[in-house]
């Protein structure tokens, strides 16, 4: 699971991206987007996988177009917070 919530947490640095304008390839963005893509289909049980496809179908469309940063904000926060449940939820005490 340290994979899956490392790289929520990439996904959300990737969506935010544009606040600061810094190149970043589009490959990796592409990579990452289909990431989102294949996670939400295989756990498609649940509201978070909706919320996957739907913030992969935002970094696509962040690479060609300007998108509100509110949305990105938005989607970036839930990718955030669902990556970081997922680090610390395989920590033991």
């Amino acid at each position: 699971m340290l994979i899956l919530g490392t790289a929520d947490m990439i996904a959300a640095l990737l969506l935010i991206r544009g606040f600061y304008s810094f190149f970043i390839p589009e490959v990796i963005i592409y990579v990452f987007a289909a990431y989102l893509f294949i996670k939400a289909l295989i756990f498609l049980a649940d509201i978070g996988s909706i919320m996957d496809i739907g913030a992969g179908i935002l970094l696509v469309a962040s690479v060609s177009a300007s998108l509100p940063q509110m949305l990105l904000l938005i989607f970036a926060t839930f990718l955030g917070i669902k990556g970081l449940l997922t680090l610390f939820s395989g920590v033991r005490f």
